[in-house]
């Protein structure tokens, strides 16, 4: 099982997506299932550095546990604003790129590429989990 701790998150997305996927859970996988476990890493990652915590506030974390079993499964966990991202409304994907609504779209690549998604918020923290079928 590898752990990770990162802060604050404000500006460290890359390093945080490249650890995860650097580490020896992610890195043994399949082509086919790492590139599906980067696309879902990249918009949970990106989207808590961008949101989660509001403008000013430094000291926000982001908590990433890795474990692998027949699947990969990957537990954000941060401190930010409560967010459910599996509250967001499905995106009306045959729209035109110009009309759609902003937002969803992420969310909505990350339940097609993984096989399971859960999010709870408990003890005060946002905790979002994957897992991926190896």
């Amino acid at each position: 099982m590898s752990t990770f701790h990162f802060q604050p998150v404000k500006g460290q997305a890359r390093e945080i997506i490249t650890a995860i996927l650097k580490s020896p859970e992610v890195a043994a996988c399949h082509r086919k299932a790492a590139l599906a476990l980067r696309l879902a890493c990249e918009e949970i990652v990106m989207n808590v550095t961008a949101y989660a915590y509001p403008e000013g506030k430094s000291e926000g974390f982001l908590d990433v546990d890795i474990s692998k079993t027949d699947r990969i499964t990957i537990r954000f966990e941060d401190g930010g604003v409560p967010f459910n991202p599996l509250e967001q409304q499905k995106p009306d994907t045959r729209l035109s790129w110009k009309n759609r609504r902003i937002g969803g779209l992420g969310i909505f690549l990350v339940r097609r590429k993984v096989d399971d998604v859960r999010y709870v918020y408990e003890n005060g923290k946002n905790v979002l989990t994957i897992e991926k079928v190896i």
